[in-house]
């Protein structure tokens, strides 16, 4: 969540995005990810653009570990 706030939320608001009224903050960092990336790629920012996908792996990771504790709990009785 510190990535998204001072990093890719910083970003998409110094460039004149990431405003999105009436969403939840789960909501506002997945459309803030999309943002920073498209910015990222328009503008030609390799080092935003490898801090967005450093991010993208940092959720797909907590993901993985999610879904394994999910499974676990099925199956530990």
């Amino acid at each position: 969540m510190t990535l998204w706030l001072f990093g890719i939320r910083r970003y998409c608001i110094n460039n004149g995005k990431g405003f999105t009224p009436g969403a939840g903050w789960e909501t506002t960092m997945w459309i803030d990810w999309q943002e920073a990336t498209e910015i990222a790629v328009a503008r030609g920012d390799r080092g935003m653009l490898t801090f967005c996908r450093f991010y993208l792996l940092i959720q797909l990771i907590y993901t993985f570990f999610f879904v394994i504790a999910l499974i676990g709990q099925l199956f530990a009785a």
